[in-house]
């Protein structure tokens, strides 16, 4: 596949911005719109636009496999830690009474997880798809 030099410099030129912005919306969802998903996506698009035009970029799939697992068991482990101190699963393990930025760093943090988590995943999705047809 021949790549074009104007596709290469836009895609150097864009990769911070998108990569910041992915940041901005995983670490801002508690506030605005969107969250670890819609971070984690637009961050797999830096790294696929990336792959696109350097192929050679991503060459260890297992490590991203490995590093989705774990991302996976973190937010599992962070998700039930609340069985244990409120006795519900899945909702924030704070006390209902501590102070709001306390439960916006937890709300931030997951997101973050989640948001590593579906970049790799959705990476690996569209580099097995490409490694396959070759």
């Amino acid at each position: 596949m021949k790549t074009s030099q104007i596709l290469i410099c836009i895609s150097r030129v864009l990769f911070p911005f998108i990569v910041l912005y992915g940041f901005y919306i995983t670490i801002n969802g508690h506030l605005t719109p969107g969250g670890g998903f819609q971070g984690g996506a637009i961050l797999a698009t830096a790294v696929l636009l990336s792959y696109f035009i350097q192929p050679e970029k991503i060459r260890n799939l297992n490590l991203l496999i490995k590093l989705e697992k774990y991302m996976f068991i973190v937010i599992l482990i962070v998700s039930s830690i609340s069985l244990f101190t409120r006795g519900e699963i899945f909702t924030n393990f704070l006390p209902i009474n501590s102070s709001i930025n306390l439960k916006s760093l937890f709300l931030t943090i997951l997101n973050l997880f989640i948001g590593i988590k579906v970049s790799t995943g959705l990476v690996l999705v569209f580099s097995t798809f490409i490694e396959e047809g070759k």
